[in-house]
């Protein structure tokens, strides 16, 4: 009779959880179709592409700087309202005219955030940026640790500004201050 007793809960509890998985799974799929619509939204209010394909993304960063110089677009001597300044020949940064310390990888980052400017660009295309060959690439999430410390350092030179904006599920954007005056 015990075992009967036993076998009838496993069942329950399997069918339980069966329940629950299936919740799980429609629950996953709203928050998908939540961060799809999100990234279309913001696509639209930011005038930027929602999603890079496959094919573009193994390339995206330096077809990213390639266009841009193409277009004849070159990195202003300021940006960010004039509080920041990178200076490419001499690969350094600037706050309010005061050079700060920062290592080659962040260097390449604002470079590539930079070019970009007020456009989008996500942790695929700094990986490309940064690690030329497939085989170089650490984890993806080296790149958080990179653009973490540049924000802080960041953050210290210039009394708390913040420069570099995340845009949830796509990537980040350095904002050009003056460029967004009405």
């Amino acid at each position: 009779m015990a075992t009967n007793n036993i076998s009838s809960k496993l069942v329950d509890l399997e069918s339980q959880l069966e329940r629950a998985k299936r919740r799980l799974d429609d629950g996953l799929a709203l928050v998908a179709e939540a961060q799809q619509s999100l990234a279309e939204i913001q696509s639209a209010v930011l005038g930027s592409p929602s999603s890079v394909s496959q094919e573009d993304s193994e390339e995206a960063a330096s077809k990213l700087l390639a266009s841009l110089k193409a277009q004849g677009q070159e990195m202003p001597e300021t940006l960010c309202d004039g509080r920041l300044a990178v200076d490419p020949v001499q690969r350094l940064i600037r706050i309010d005219g005061n050079p700060i310390g920062i290592t080659e990888m962040e260097y390449r980052v604002l470079e590539l955030l930079a070019y970009a400017r007020n456009n989008v660009v996500t942790r695929n295309m700094l990986l490309k940026h940064l690690y030329r060959r497939a085989d170089d690439q650490p984890q993806p999430k080296i790149i958080d640790v990179f653009i973490s410390k540049l924000r802080k350092k960041l953050r210290s030179a210039s009394n708390g500004a913040e420069f570099i904006e995340t845009i949830p599920q796509r990537g980040w954007i350095l904002r050009d201050a003056a460029s967004n005056k009405g």
